[in-house]
């Protein structure tokens, strides 16, 4: 046998191996990020995402609250709306010359006389001579004054030895105190830092009050 064919055979017979294939190559201009910093990226993405579920849910929190306060405040103007009482669309009007003070008509006269004759003047007024109801009142009355003394309806009632008010209602001395010397026939006149007694044939002016009227104006003086 020719050994030279042989070799030829066993040369043919030989199955090539496969040829190993590279893995394909990145465009040179490709950007590999490093692993921190597409963690880095998940984080603010992420942060992003909850500060924004923060703002609206705050904004949800805040339009609840802000319609539970207006809620509550109509509630509360029902109710007062509900509890004060109706009042006649009509202004209260009080004389002419007359000053309105809280739920009063008052009128300073301009002549002097003795207490009698200034309640007398009062009444033919449809008044009565001033009752104090309070230290604000005082306070305002003190305030019109000037340099006058007013009559009011205060007197000193024997033999309780008390001063009274026109009404028959006592003295309270929380209210107004009363400065000078108390016997018969003394009467409470004001001026503008005090509360005297003074002898009710005195001459001075006096202070009327009423009960302002409602769509009338009265000419009265």
């Amino acid at each position: 046998m020719d050994t030279s064919v042989v070799y030829a055979d066993l040369n043919l017979a030989r199955t090539p191996e496969p040829t190993q294939t590279s893995s394909p190559s990145l465009p040179p201009d490709t950007c590999r990020c490093p692993r921190w910093h597409r963690l880095a990226l998940k984080f603010v993405c992420a942060g992003l995402i909850l500060l924004v579920l923060g703002v609206i849910g705050l904004s949800v929190l805040v339009l609840s609250l802000l319609q539970n306060t207006s809620a509550e405040k109509s509630s509360v103007d029902v109710q007062v709306n509900r509890t004060k009482p109706a009042e006649s669309p009509a202004k209260s009007m009080c004389p002419k010359d007359w000053i309105p003070h809280r739920h009063k008509c008052i009128h300073f006269s301009q002549v002097s006389n003795t207490w009698k004759e200034g309640m007398d003047d009062c009444d033919q007024k449809g008044a009565t001579l001033l009752l104090v109801q309070d230290q604000e009142e005082l306070r305002f009355l003190q305030n019109q004054t000037k340099d006058f003394i007013f009559w009011i309806g205060l007197r000193y009632e024997l033999p309780d030895k008390t001063w009274k008010w026109i009404n028959n209602s006592a003295l309270s001395s929380d209210v107004v105190q009363v400065t000078g010397e108390a016997k018969a026939d003394s009467c409470g006149s004001i001026s503008k830092d005090k509360v005297v007694s003074e002898d009710c044939g005195s001459d001075n002016r006096w202070i009327c009050q009423k009960e302002p009227k409602r769509d009338t104006m009265c000419n009265d003086s």
